[in-house]
């Protein structure tokens, strides 16, 4: 019953929001901030290492280049489980609540509920994540439900412009869905939204770009609770064709909930999109790329500890662990979950969940590696087995946040 009721009022409710989207908050020097070259942004650290292409054939060797798709057997397939719509009906009223809840809608796609906010991180729900729809990397998990039974989503948030995170078909669903949403992108991808989708081509700034450690603070009109979205640095790349390479920003994202005063906190999540860590040289044998005492003699991505310096800590956080491998070519971009784990800790979350696996075949690791070795990853750091979870894909996991102190 509850399905029925988001499907039918979803458009309707959206219609007559109270959410206020206030202006951005710019972080000084932006304009000479050192992730742009003049031409086109970059990752500022050592920790990121360009790929050679005299490496081309070993890449072309060891991994499945030639189009065809990886059988997946039924029993590798991530367990899924029904969403629970009781909850996240109760999550989206608009009543003081200190719970946080995430439901992993599959790949890097989560449903964040804080405070009455529904925030949708990197939403997918195509088929494949491609300018074509027959052809290009194919979801072997179908999503744990269809857009429109989703509750009246606040904020869009999209971490960079690749195709299994910032995807046409469901943008338009969601343009057509909720007319007075908002998406937040890093800098660069607005002009995409306005040509491509007519999102924003009225000139409502419904598209709002932002740099790394800029701010906005959206307030719900009727209970003038706030949260703060903040655009956080990642260690990425972006492109959509081979003549757009790095020509927008990647970021992660902060979301904190705000007293109304715009003070102390309620609340605090992090969203990682997509990002890697550090650099596995080529010739790494393969058993290092599990073993931290060489991993730590590796540069390592520094904006990770200053996120959790100057935001943390954080009761929630969602970490990519998936597609990976090869670790020599994958690594400057995407994170193992040794790197996952190291993130957790570097941001100072209290709780971690997995995404970015568990849906679309991009590399050559087993399905079920990234879980099995994030589990590992933990026993060497010494974390406990519920600091860092994987949830079923349509599962929500819940926090209750303690006030704390706004820095930011």
């Amino acid at each position: 019953m509850l399905k029925r009721v988001f499907t039918t009022t979803a458009a309707i409710a959206m219609m007559t929001t109270s959410t206020i989207h206030t202006a951005p908050v710019y972080a000084q020097g932006n304009s000479n901030k050192d992730h742009h070259d003049g031409n086109k942004f970059k990752n500022p650290w050592p920790s990121y290492t360009q790929f050679s292409y005299t490496a081309l054939p070993k890449l072309f060797w060891t991994m499945n280049l030639s189009g065809t798709e990886k059988k997946i057997r039924p029993t590798d397939l991530p367990q899924k489980v029904d969403i629970n719509w009781d909850l996240i009906k109760k999550n989206s009223d608009e009543k003081l609540n200190g719970d946080i809840t995430a439901t992993w809608m599959g790949h890097a796609c989560v449903l964040l509920q804080l405070r009455g906010f529904n925030v949708l991180f990197d939403p997918i729900f195509s088929d494949r994540c491609s300018p074509i729809q027959f052809g290009g990397p194919k979801r072997y998990t179908e999503p744990p439900c269809k857009l429109s039974e989703l509750p009246p989503i606040d904020a869009v948030v999209i971490s960079h412009n690749h195709y299994d995170h910032m995807d046409f078909n469901t943008i338009k669903q969601l343009d057509t869905l909720y007319p007075n949403c908002k998406f937040y992108v890093p800098l660069g991808n607005k002009k995409w939204f306005s040509l491509t989708n007519k999102v924003d081509s009225a000139g409502n700034d419904r598209v709002i770009e932002l740099d790394w450690w800029d701010n906005v603070h959206i307030v719900k009109d009727k209970t003038q609770e706030q949260i703060r979205l903040t655009c956080t640095p990642a260690q990425h790349q972006s492109g959509r064709t081979p003549f757009d390479k790095d020509k927008t920003l990647w970021s992660s994202w902060s979301v904190e909930a705000l007293d109304k005063e715009g003070g102390a906190t309620h609340g605090k999540v992090f969203f990682g999109g997509d990002t890697g860590y550090r650099g596995i040289p080529l010739n790494t044998k393969p058993e290092s790329e599990y073993n931290y005492e060489y991993l730590d003699t590796l540069p390592h991505c520094p904006a990770f500890k200053e996120i959790g310096d100057r935001i943390g800590p954080f009761d929630l956080a969602l970490i990519p662990i998936g597609a990976y491998s090869p670790r020599w070519f994958m690594s400057p971009f995407h994170c193992s979950p040794e790197d996952a784990v190291d993130v957790h800790r570097d941001i100072k979350s209290k709780q971690s969940i997995a995404i970015h696996w568990g849906t679309f075949v991009l590399t050559d690791e087993p399905v079920q590696d990234p879980p099995q070795r994030l589990e590992a990853a933990m026993k060497q750091r010494g974390l406990n087995a519920d600091d860092f979870g994987v949830l079923p894909l349509g599962g929500s996991f819940t926090t209750t946040a303690k006030s704390t102190t706004a820095l930011l």
